[in-house]
């Protein structure tokens, strides 16, 4: 495998409409997100069974699309329920897809991918550093297809785009990234293509140069001992920014792993991953903006659980009697909730760490 060339790819896409030689996807004993959209499609269309896209852990089907979908084969292999699949079972579940792949069709030049985590709970970046990692594995156990090229993180929200690229632009260097040629321009401007440390390019002069430059993944180890940080707040769409900007922002660069659980992800029982997620964090933060009956339980747990507990709330907002006798961070804009809540963390480090 000394003379692959793969390269990685985030981009705006519908995994409907998007082509490769291979679409792949996880069970987790109901489907979610994509994993639905799709399935739900090739049934529809008759190209496949519902029955037949239930995988069991450690299993996998393989569907031909009849070009019912823009990808000409569908992978789904089965995975631990959501509560359990974590950033590990992440990374085992790409590798898993690129070493099927490879027994089962070596020939697949393009696999096309999703992300997975941020929909029910978990942090995006590490999410993504999960699926390198997976790619990174595979690759150096030559658990790959033979002619794979080109690995797409296709991804319908522009706005996750653009953050996942640039969280690509921490882990490798500029040079590293190279707009794809006649990409369409503005349509897809936010699309650009990575190379991944340790795989060869095919412009050798620069390889060794690029290579040495580049930051190496967290290794799962590290990821594991990473301190938790569990945000409860409202999911809606005017709350995005004030989440990602505002709060997961200075968590991140504080070194917290930012996870939250999006109430509507979830078939069963929504409390057993709240509360899975709040007992591991290391601290919790909450946004009583709006008054969500579900953001004050979450606090009423934490705080029953002895977390350390940081409340934040938009200035034009009054705090329910509940907390009106706590502190509370009030915001007026998402840069002074980032700068706020930094501030804030730090304090609470410096605390921590003197008593």
């Amino acid at each position: 495998m000394s003379d692959l060339s793969v390269k990685i790819e985030v981009v705006e896409g519908d995994v409907l409409k998007f082509a490769a030689d291979v679409l792949a996807l996880k069970y987790a004993g109901h489907y979610y997100g994509s994993d639905a959209a799709v399935s739900t499609f090739l049934v529809d269309k008759g190209a496949a069974t519902q029955d037949s896209l239930k995988p069991n852990p450690g299993e996998h089907a393989w569907v031909n699309s009849h070009r019912v979908l823009s990808s000409k084969r569908v992978l789904f292999v089965g995975v631990p329920p959501l509560i359990r699949f974590g950033y590990a079972e992440i990374e085992e579940w790409v590798s898993q897809v690129l070493s099927i792949t490879e027994r089962e069709f070596p020939y697949a030049a393009h696999i096309a991918i999703t992300l997975h985590g941020p929909g029910y709970g978990l942090d995006e970046i590490e999410a993504l550093h999960a699926e390198l990692r997976g790619i990174d594995r595979a690759i150096e156990s030559g658990d790959v297809p033979r002619d794979l090229r080109m690995i797409s993180i296709v991804e319908r929200y522009l706005a996750r785009v653009d953050r996942l690229n640039a969280a690509l632009a921490e882990v490798l260097p500029p040079a590293n990234r190279v707009r794809p040629a006649g990409t369409p321009v503005p349509r897809l401007v936010h699309r650009r293509t990575f190379k991944l440390p340790r795989v060869h390019v095919a412009e050798e002069p620069e390889t060794e140069e690029l290579n040495s430059a580049t930051e190496e993944l967290p290794s799962a180890e590290q990821v594991e001992h990473k301190p938790r940080a569990f945000v409860a707040m409202p999911f809606s769409p005017e709350m995005e920014d004030v989440f990602y900007y505002g709060i997961q922002n200075p968590v991140r660069q504080l070194g917290y792993i930012c996870e939250r659980v999006d109430q509507e992800a979830f078939t069963g029982d929504i409390l057993d991953q709240v509360k899975m997620r709040i007992e591991n964090a290391e601290i919790v933060i909450a946004d009583l903006t709006g008054a969500n009956p579900n953001v004050y339980l979450e606090v009423g747990y934490a705080w029953g659980r002895g977390r350390p507990t940081v409340l934040v709330a938009n200035k034009n907002d009054e705090l329910r009697f509940d907390v009106r006798g706590q502190r509370c961070l009030k915001y007026q804009s998402i840069k002074d909730l980032e700068k706020t809540l930094t501030d804030e963390l730090k304090s609470l480090g410096t605390k921590r760490a003197g008593t």
